[in-house]
């Protein structure tokens, strides 16, 4: 047949990457010193951002009533998301006015934007209106059906008569008794009832199709240049960062159809030694663990070709646009979270996309990550690994989304810590929503805001994830490993690659359980890599040592790279064996390839920094710097660790992260002594030179107990959901002692969500007279702020329960800790149970609501524990 009509694509070179128009803005360039300065008040874009989800009616002094609320609280970035009427009108029933879109939409934007830049504020520039990305809410297709989905399906053709090939079909394949194309336009005669043959035709519609860049073309048309029209004037200043959340194209689904773009076959065959159309039966083959090579190949080689397309048609070119406007772009992918998510959801390959972004990024929603649980997913490295070898600054984290509002400070840490270790180090949280009236109030959960207990509180929360932010961004990553992302096993197998899947993830767990940062190589990067030396160079990285799980599809390429890495002297570590290629037998490769189980060549990996004793639950990450690192260790496990991390250098400092300050700290030959317990994160910078701005390291020294009885409940504000909205009840408690008071749930009730204010007094010592105290107590759930005479003092919002209050004059003081749980009390309670039942129409209840509700059940505590102690802190 003549495949002359499909002509015009050029085809796609297989293993290209680290390619580019323009070099990324200067807001997402590496920054190579630490400055102090900035580590006290960082930058506005390393403050986690919020959703503001744009639900209701843009009334301009509601606009600007919530910004400020947000940078008040210390919330300095805002990501808005337009939240129309018509996305999802049925679920969700959002109110936005004026219409997405519009004219006057954009003007309510300007004028958010105008004073989001007078708060000095950071805006990440959403493209979609709701999500995923890439529709413009329909309007990609409106009027324009040829930019629609396009795809390949087929049907059986029956054997009992002549059949002339449509000719708008692509052809038919005649499988038995022997392979034969029909072209369109033509007929095939069957010679027996018992011939098998499949007609192969287009089929067209639906959502906009992301392989196609016109219709991207026609995305920015719409919502990038809009925005540019009205808010361009703020652009590499206040708005730094587009955003683009979920996007997918549908991958090939057998045995229902594959995805259809001009070129496809030129790509096909640029990739693959068969012939497009003699391959057509093979696209349709369910993967099997019986599957032909032949089959598995054509698969490969198939999802090679649309993931290249995918990258390339979509993410390169808002890439293009955002450089050309001095914007980062970023976002995230959907389903990411999964190994398998490279053949279960729209994307393909993981790895492309996030290197077409100048700020890739991850999507921590629906409680995929939380602390306790065991053998969780390391999948934020895939997005780090991008920046690292993209030599830009920032990866960052969705992060939050139907974790519902039972989430508590102390989680949200836990869990920003769990990303920042693998590399991330900027945050959006969800959400802020602009209204939470009648069925918003089952919204989207958490909701954070003022209908919140625990929102004002949370300002040191957003300081510490700014100043960990800052600390992992400044500088280059210290990786020196990378592992091999099996994507083609997965191609060629589907989920039957369980052996490929299952020890690359027990790879990535044994490296971090020995200290060890890995970034992520594909066959992409490896067959474009260099050796030097003893090194492999990997765009801006170099790694000493590459491990590999039980592999058989490595590419060609990709393998000679890894052949000639290990002949040089370079590490290479494979369990089982050393990489298959193309699903053949593998060969034993060079001599120094070594194998063996994960554990037994994990062990030879080189951590970043030395734990003594070791922890398998202890993890590290660090930036290199001009005679400096910076140091972060994390216990994310469920047992506390007490030992020495080495530190080669003469000056040691620790980073205060929630109060900016830095301390010198002692340093001898074997390290410095840490102390953490479970989810509790410390971080150093290590010196050739004295680090200006340290101040001597000060411990607890004398100490007061507070007696139980002095401490009063004494008033409180309660939280709880009315007619049509949240509403706040001011409540007088009348001195109720600490015994009664301490623990919530049999005073005020297990339903009880809001705040309680204990007061009491200590008599300060004339010697402790001008010396800084620490508060300490026992547990919180699950927020608190501590005043001081009136004067708020600081927040404990996690374990170990301690904040460091200002000296104090000698006599007496007056001490108040206001305490605030969740609205996960009031949300799963009877009286709101029952009257929610008696909802109905759209919107209620939100389509979130149900699972939000089963982790709330999980948060509905409150109250504070003893006992309560003030000690001097000194020097030494």
């Amino acid at each position: 047949m003549n495949v002359g009509r499909f002509a015009g694509c050029v085809a796609a070179t297989v293993l290209s990457a680290f390619t580019a128009i323009a070099q990324p803005p200067e807001s997402v360039r590496l920054v190579s010193s630490f400055d102090l300065e900035q580590f006290k008040q960082p930058d506005a874009a390393l403050w986690p951002a919020y959703f503001w989800l744009w639900n209701a009616p843009l009334e301009p002094q509601v606009l600007r009533a919530q910004l400020r609320d947000m940078a008040t609280h210390g919330a300095r970035s805002v990501c808005m998301l337009p939240m129309p009427h018509a996305f999802r009108p049925d679920s969700t029933n959002n109110g936005l006015d004026p219409d997405y879109l519009t004219p006057e939409y954009f003007e309510r934007v300007t004028f958010a934007v105008d004073e989001a830049a007078r708060l000095e504020m950071n805006w990440w520039l959403y493209d979609e209106g709701g999500w995923p990305s890439g529709r413009a809410l329909g309007k990609v297709v409106e009027g324009r059906p040829e930019l629609s989905r396009r795809a390949v399906v087929r049907e059986r053709i029956a054997a009992d008569t002549p059949f002339a090939v449509p000719n708008d079909a692509l052809a038919a394949i005649v499988e038995a008794p022997e392979l034969n194309v029909v072209g369109p336009g033509e007929t095939w005669t069957p010679a027996t009832p018992a011939d098998i043959a499949y007609l192969y035709k287009f089929s067209q519609g639906g959502s906009s199709d992301l392989l196609n860049p016109d219709a991207t073309d026609r995305f920015i048309e719409l919502t990038h240049n809009a925005y540019a029209k009205a808010v361009s004037n703020h652009f590499g200043k206040t708005i730094r960062f587009t955003f683009t959340d979920e996007p997918a194209v549908a991958m090939p689904r057998p045995p229902d159809y594959f995805s259809w773009f001009d070129g496809i076959d030129a790509r096909y065959a640029a990739l693959s030694s068969g012939s497009f159309l003699n391959d057509l039966p093979r696209f349709f083959v369910e993967p099997a663990p019986e599957i032909s090579p032949a089959a598995a190949r054509a698969r490969v080689d198939l999802y090679d070709a649309t993931s290249r397309r995918f990258a390339d048609a979509y993410f390169a070119r808002l890439k293009d646009w955002g450089r050309a406007h001095g914007l980062g772009s970023s976002g995230h992918l959907g389903g990411e979270d999964e190994t398998f998510g490279a053949v279960k959801h729209g994307f393909g390959h993981v790895m492309r996309p996030l290197r077409e972004m100048d700020v890739p990024g991850v999507d921590l929603i629906w409680r995929q990550v939380f602390p306790g649980r065991e053998n969780q997913s390391n999948f934020p490295v895939f997005a780090a690994s991008a920046a690292h070898q993209n030599a830009t600054r920032f990866a960052f984290s969705e992060s939050f989304c139907v974790y519902s509002n039972g989430l508590t400070p102390a989680q949200m840490k836990w869990l920003v810590d769990y990303q920042y270790v693998r590399g991330i180090n900027l945050s959006v949280f969800g959400c802020y929503p602009l209204t939470t009236r009648d069925h918003h109030m089952t919204g989207e959960r958490p909701h954070f805001g003022p209908m919140n207990p625990q929102w004002d509180h949370l300002s040191g929360l957003h300081a510490y994830v700014a100043r960990l932010g800052y600390a992992l961004s400044v500088g280059k990553p210290l990786v020196r490993t990378a592992l091999y992302y099996p994507v083609r096993d997965m191609w060629a197998l589907g989920l039957h690659a369980a052996t490929a899947v299952e020890s690359f993830e027990s790879l990535a767990m044994e490296l971090l359980a020995r200290q060890c940062a890995y970034d992520i190589v594909d066959d992409d990067v490896l067959a474009n890599a260099r050796v030097e030396g003893k090194e492999l160079v990997v765009g801006a990285m170099r790694y000493d040592a590459i491990f590999c799980g039980e592999s058989l599809w490595m590419h060609p390429a990709a393998r000679a790279r890894l052949d000639e890495f290990a002949e040089a002297g370079g590490n290479v570590l494979c369990v089982g064996h050393a990489p298959g290629v193309n699903g053949e037998t593998p060969d034993a490769g060079p001599n120094s390839i070594r194998a063996g189980t994960a554990a037994e060549i994990a062990a030879q990996s080189l951590p970043i920094s030395m734990l003594t004793p070791s922890s398998r639950g202890v993890r590290v990450a660090a930036r290199e710097l001009e005679g400096r690192q910076v140091i972060v260790l994390f216990n994310e496990g469920n047992d506390p660790y007490v030992g020495k991390v080495s530190a080669i250098a003469p000056h040691v400092v620790e980073l205060d992260l929630p109060a900016g300050r830095m301390s010198n700290v002692f340093a001898d030959g074997n390290g410095v002594e840490v102390k953490l317990e479970a989810g509790e994160t410390r971080a150093y910078v290590l010196s050739a030179e004295p680090v200006r701005g340290a101040e001597p390291a000060l411990q607890p020294r004398e100490r007061i107990t507070v007696a139980p009885e002095s401490v009063r409940a004494i008033c409180g504000r309660q939280v709880v959901v009315g007619e049509h909205n949240f509403e706040y009840v001011d409540r007088d408690f009348d001195d109720v002692p600490f015994a009664q008071s301490a623990d919530w749930t049999g005073w005020l009730s297990d339903d009880y969500s809001g705040e309680v204010e204990y007061r009491f007094e200590i008599d300060v010592p004339q010697p402790w007279a001008g010396s800084p105290l620490q508060l300490e107590t026992g547990g919180i759930e699950y927020a608190a702020t501590v005043y001081v005479d009136g004067v708020a003092a600081g927040t404990l919002l996690w374990p170990p329960w301690r904040v460091t209050l200002p000296p104090c004059t000698a006599g007496k003081h007056t001490i108040a800790i206001r305490v605030a749980n969740s609205l996960a009390n009031e949300l799963t309670s009877e009286r709101v149970t029952q009257a929610w039942a008696q909802k109905s129409g759209p919107g209620w209840p939100s389509p979130y609501h149900k699972r939000a509700l089963e982790f709330e059940k999980e948060s509905r505590g409150g109250g504070l524990a003893g006992p309560i102690r003030i000690y001097r802190l000194a020097e030494g």
